[in-house]
């Protein structure tokens, strides 16, 4: 009997150890597949990071031209405006590898191209958006962390974005203003003679609106760019990639 029940014993404490090692392992294993996916996110984040910075720029750019045409405004032709730009250039294109390059070539409607361009918002979610999905970021214990990463994908950048589309529909606006000028006539002018000739007191509105939507869009693009760095900071000092 004390034979049985030894072995019994045995058995059971063998069996609850063998489980404990399961348990242990896959314990290990999910906090390690987590450890990867916050690295992942934070690899995301920095080349956030490094648009962010691009498209700041840009922005910037925009505004300083924007900004010396009102200044300048009876005075400047579409030919300094080029220059301006061509200096502090914001228009941009994308070569078949991805790489950017700045519109410096002008002709008669090229104008129009810099006054009405507004540059889209679009930095890089499908890894937050697949964590989010998956449950994982809910997984993230401190909770500091967790909701900065939620703030700067949702609240965060939905203010940089929501001002990009502010900037857009004022430019649509601006792009009113030269056909709706251009339509009093029953020949055709371009942009360049358009602006150089028949700018008025409207279209310095539109411009002026336009330099402070560009300034409060600086503004919510330099705070993102903030907070997006000090979270990169704290997940590279909590999360390390493993050997």
């Amino acid at each position: 009997m004390r034979k049985l029940i030894l072995d019994g014993t045995v058995i059971f404490i063998s069996i609850f150890a063998s489980f404990s090692v399961e348990n242990y392992r896959e314990s290990i294993a999910e906090k390690n597949i987590l450890n990867d996916a916050v690295i992942t996110l934070g690899e995301e984040m920095i080349s956030n990071i490094d648009y962010t910075k691009e498209h700041l720029n840009q922005v910037k750019n925009m505004h300083h031209l924007n900004n010396e045409i009102i200044n300048n405004y009876n005075n400047i032709s579409a030919k300094e405006i080029f220059t301006i730009h061509s200096d502090n250039p914001y228009v941009h294109n994308f070569t078949i590898d991805g790489k950017i390059t700045y519109v410096k070539k002008y002709h008669a409607e090229s104008l129009l191209n810099l006054l009405v361009s507004w540059n889209a918002w679009e930095p890089e979610k499908v890894f937050f958006e697949s964590m989010l999905n998956s449950g994982k970021l809910l997984e993230i214990k401190n909770k500091k962390l967790r909701k900065e990463i939620e703030s700067i994908y949702t609240k965060q950048q939905e203010r940089v974005d929501g001002m990009a589309k502010a900037t857009k529909n004022n430019t649509n606006l601006i792009a009113d203003w030269f056909l709706d000028t251009q339509n009093n006539y029953n020949y055709d002018i371009s942009n360049n003679k358009t602006f150089n000739n028949f700018k008025d007191q409207k279209l310095k509105n539109l411009l002026k609106n336009k330099e402070f939507v560009l300034e409060l869009r600086i503004n919510d693009i330099e705070n993102y760019l903030q907070a997006i760095q000090n979270v990169v900071l704290l997940i590279s000092t909590e999360y390390k990639k493993l050997d």
